[in-house]
């Protein structure tokens, strides 16, 4: 019975450590994966761990994610050490309270705590801006800086805060296990408080200190909801950086860094785990313990004339580790800048690089999943953008609330390439604020090994035919924007029992089974894996599907759809607006429109670059583009002439989308 009971044991532990670590296993095997997919092998190759060396975007958050976390590891490791200490000194009601407290941040929704600071540094910087200009007022000696933004220091403090409550809580059992008279013995014999501390205290909660240590630094890496909420526009960390790029997909250059960044971290619990067992050992063996060679160090070095050699020693190397932080932090302050923030995996990361090599300016490139992500971050006070990429009916939006600046068109020559059709539209009417960025349509993307038609209709969606393998795109408007086109309505319509009646077409299709799963970038592993036969996503992120599986198609319905445009746009005050001007410039010009559309797979508005992009393609690939590909990629006027634009909707419309669609999630 006891064998049986074992084996059941063993069984449901190795299920257990199955489901914790397959994901990791998969993350692993596809960081090896020739082709670009997360769901088709290719075959092996290191391709995308040289790829990562050369990808700026995540280098440099990669570089920010360590700094912060190392950073923070050793000021919150010191910092909670000392707050365990100090607890432990109080009477034991005093020292219970304080820890309940203590504990209230592990506990706490991660978003409350992200969302609290953020408001507390906007609340103190404008409260510091009334300050500042107060004090320059009254004196010229010292100018304070009247604006101050979010970054890395509010990053860094962030991450410090959230750490420390960790670290007090792994140091304290510690404390509670240490025999108090210890350290009055040691006082007794002449030692003062702090060589008690070096020499008794510290040994005995060394193990703690390490652990609380390991946690932190963990926690740092891995944290994305507070970053996202204090980093600020100058600032992104990793985990914000492959948030943002699953607009479209997790790259495998992200499952190379993932696994880069997982192996580290296993060897560094490997190698205290294998050392604390071994003093366990030796512990139980009464083995006397070897001197390690900087405790031997620190024994030889432990008479009077060194001890003012070891304190200059540690001042000096505290100088240089500060000196060294404020100059990798610091070695660009003196640059001009432009805060760039756009939709995830959208641009080819070779024009950030020409740009800065150009013009000297360097670019703080940033992303966020959606238009909305992107409104909420504005309003909420977190971010210090200058440009912004957005959809036309956001810009309606930004608009409205008076959150762009005017362009100076004299400062963006380029602007004149812009074709005739995609200006003056209905976001911008007077061409005052935005130049198009790219443009495209939302049509219906279904696996031609799995349906045996040609599908031609929204109807294909709401079809008992296909329960079970229809994928609802996890986004209110172009969900209900779908029904309303089928049932024969306006995407823009305000009429409340339109708007419902498409809302209960999808629900009744959603009660019997139709819909697989709301997707947003799950789309892309689901549909090049042939996981499902029907979904709603854009052409340019078809064409990339289209590649890593070859019986996927696409169509723009006979009852019309959504095309869209993204424009670049200008934020009130932004503090580099000439730069921002010049980056908008840039990107405008036909080389660079040219180098994105053959990187995203979207339409350039650039009259130029559209004229010559199937000889650039050829050129390039040697090979002539499939005119079908291009047809899908630029729409021509034909399919235009059935589609709809997206207009900003009444305040209470939007209201009613947003009722329904979580309505829809609960039903």
């Amino acid at each position: 019975m006891k064998k049986t009971n074992r084996g059941g044991s063993r069984f449901l532990i190795g299920l257990m450590f199955l489901f914790l670590y397959l994901p990791i296993l998969l993350l692993i095997i596809f960081s090896f994966n020739a082709g670009d997919s997360s769901a088709v092998w290719r075959g092996f190759s290191l391709h995308w761990y040289s790829q990562l060396f050369q990808n700026r975007l995540i280098m440099e958050s990669l570089y920010i994610t360590l700094l912060v976390s190392l950073l923070a590891t050793v000021i919150s490791t010191a910092a909670g050490t000392f707050a365990a200490i100090g607890l432990y000194s109080l009477s034991r009601r005093k020292r219970d309270a304080l820890l309940v407290v203590n504990n209230i941040p592990m506990m706490n929704a991660d978003i409350v705590t992200g969302v609290s600071l953020c408001l507390f540094f906007v609340a103190f910087f404008q409260g510091w801006g009334s300050f500042a200009r107060w004090m320059n007022g009254i004196q010229s000696v010292v100018e304070l800086p009247t604006r101050l933004t979010l970054g890395f220091g509010t990053l860094l403090l962030a991450h410090i805060a959230f750490n420390i409550p960790y670290v007090i809580l792994n140091v304290a059992p510690r404390l509670r296990q240490m025999d108090k008279n210890l350290v009055d013995a040691a006082q007794d014999l002449g030692c003062t408080w702090m060589q008690a501390f070096w020499r008794v205290i510290l040994p005995e909660i060394k193990p703690g200190i390490v652990s609380g240590a390991l946690i932190a630094f963990t926690m740092s890496v891995d944290d994305f909801v507070i970053s996202y909420f204090t980093a600020g526009s100058s600032t992104s960390t990793l985990a914000m950086t492959i948030y943002g790029m699953t607009k479209r997909r997790i790259t495998p250059e992200i499952n190379a860094v993932s696994t880069l960044l997982f192996l580290t971290v296993l060897l560094l619990l490997v190698i205290v785990n294998v050392r604390e067992a071994r003093q366990e050992r030796r512990s139980a063996s009464m083995e006397p313990r070897k001197l390690t060679w900087m405790e031997k160090l620190s024994v030889r070095t432990s008479t009077p004339k060194w001890r003012w050699v070891k304190r200059g020693a540690g001042a000096a190397m505290a100088c240089c580790f500060v000196a060294a932080v404020i100059f990798l932090t610091g070695a660009t302050s003196s640059r001009p800048v432009v805060n760039v923030c756009s939709l995830g995996e959208y641009i080819d990361t070779d024009l950030i690089t020409q740009f800065e090599e150009q013009t000297g300016i360097r670019v703080n490139y940033q992303t966020v999943e959606s238009n909305e992500s992107l409104y909420s971050l504005l309003k909420s006070g977190g971010a210090d953008y200058d440009v912004v990429v957005t959809s036309d009916y956001m810009i309606a939006k930004f608009i409205e609330e008076d959150m762009l600046e005017p362009l100076d068109y004299k400062n963006i020559p380029n602007f004149e390439l812009i074709d005739e059709r995609f200006k003056n539209l209905h976001y911008d009417p007077e061409d005052q604020y935005t130049v198009p960025y790219t443009w495209g349509t939302l049509g219906i993307i279904y696996n031609t090994s799995m349906v045996d038609e040609e599908i031609t209709s929204w109807s294909a969606l709401y079809d008992d035919k296909y329960a079970g393998n229809v994928l609802l795109i996890n986004n209110s408007r172009d969900a209900l924007g779908e029904a309303l086109l089928y049932l024969g309505y306006s995407v823009n319509t305000t009429d409340e029992a339109e708007i419902r009646q498409a809302f209960e077409l999808i629900a009744d299709a959603n009660r019997r089974g139709v819909f697989q799963g709301k997707v947003s970038d799950e789309v892309f592993q689901k549909m090049e894996g042939g996981n499902a036969a029907i979904a709603t996503y854009y052409a340019g992120d078809y064409l990339t599907m289209a590649e890593n599986n070859e019986d996927l198609a696409f169509v723009v319905p006979d009852e019309g759809s959504n095309w869209f445009v993204d424009a670049m746009c200008v934020l009130k005050d932004a503090p580099h607006k000439t730069e921002a001007e010049m980056w908008i410039n840039f990107i405008a010009s036909t080389d660079a429109n040219l180098a994105n559309m053959d990187y995203i797979w979207y339409a350039s508005p650039n009259r130029e670059a559209l004229e010559k992009y199937p000889a650039y393609y050829e050129e390039l690939y040697g090979e002539e583009l499939d005119q079908e590909t291009y047809e899908i990629m630029a729409a021509p006027p034909e399919v235009l002439e059935r589609c709809e634009v997206y207009e900003n909707l009444p305040g209470e419309i939007q209201k009613l989308y947003s009722q329904l669609w979580v309505e829809l999630g609960t039903g």
